[in-house]
């Protein structure tokens, strides 16, 4: 599984980060998510607002923070 935050140093991106590091310890699952800042990867996914959570290639969130809850159950369909 390929997760990926999108966007730059931010206390949104930071507090995006934290729910998804919960919601995949309590998946249990070994998934190591990857933070990207470049405007390559901005680019790629079309992305207007930032932070941005992407899963598996495909843009689930973009521009605001997810939960814990809502986070696993996008981890949970798309895995």
């Amino acid at each position: 599984m390929n997760v990926k935050i999108i966007g730059s140093e931010s206390c949104n991106r930071i507090k995006l980060l934290k729910n998804l590091n919960k919601a995949i310890d309590s998946l249990k699952m070994h998934v190591t998510p990857t933070i990207e800042e470049d405007e390559r990867s901005i680019k790629n996914y079309n992305i207007t607002n930032t932070p941005a959570l992407i899963i598996n290639n495909k843009v689930i969130s973009q521009g605001k923070v997810l939960t814990e809850k809502e986070i696993v159950k996008f981890l949970k369909v798309l895995s």
